[in-house]
């Protein structure tokens, strides 16, 4: 697949590959867990990128992100990265929590996010860098796929935010695009709900 951002040429700065704007394939949300938990290539570039994350190597860990992991559109099928190229939506959302303290704190959110009643979310699985949590929530009927990032993104930020002082850390609400790019990565222990309510 190629990368979804550009490379440049690091002496010029001029854009020599473009960034990937037209899906690859369609997978479902099994493929997506199977992915995650199983494939390892995955797991190889997952480990180079929490390497680099683990140095303070940040830059390195964000060239390597958008560079080499595959992603979805967790909202739905495009036929081009454009919210007015919706074909199907996926009645999914998708709640990034970045900047995580440690590992154990990872790992205990990914399982209270999982657990919690009201979120419900289909899939649950540690970042990149292995310092954030994505949820891919069903939306509640009758909402629209912006409705849903919202309001997901509001109840994660009241119910498990609330005490945050940290700049960066917490919900990304850089996310609120029905297009929005979420990375996959290697997380053998992703949680993913065998039945979904979209209610």
């Amino acid at each position: 697949m190629p990368p979804i951002s550009p490379i440049k040429d690091e002496n010029t700065g001029k854009t020599v590959k473009s960034a990937t704007l037209t899906p690859f394939r369609t997978m479902s949300i099994d493929e997506v867990h199977r992915l995650i938990t199983s494939d390892q290539r995955l797991a190889e570039l997952t480990l180079a990128i929490r390497n680099a994350a683990a140095q303070g190597d940040e830059t390195t860990a964000r060239f390597l992100k958008q560079q080499t992991l595959p992603y979805v559109t967790p909202c739905g099928v495009f036929t081009r990265r454009r919210s007015d190229c919706l074909t199907e939506s996926s009645g999914l959302v998708v709640v990034d929590i970045d900047h995580l303290e440690s590992a154990e704190e990872t790992e205990n959110l990914r399982q209270q996010l999982f657990d919690d009643p009201y979120l419900c979310p289909a899939l649950v699985f540690i970042s990149p860098t292995g310092r954030g949590v994505k949820a891919f929530v069903p939306c509640l009927h009758g909402q629209n796929p912006a409705e849903g990032i919202q309001w997901a993104m509001n109840y994660v930020h009241c119910m498990y935010d609330t005490e945050n002082t940290q700049p960066g850390k917490g919900v990304d609400t850089s996310g609120k695009d029905l297009v929005r790019a979420c990375f996959l990565c290697h997380d053998p222990k992703a949680l993913l709900r065998e039945v979904v309510n979209f209610e």
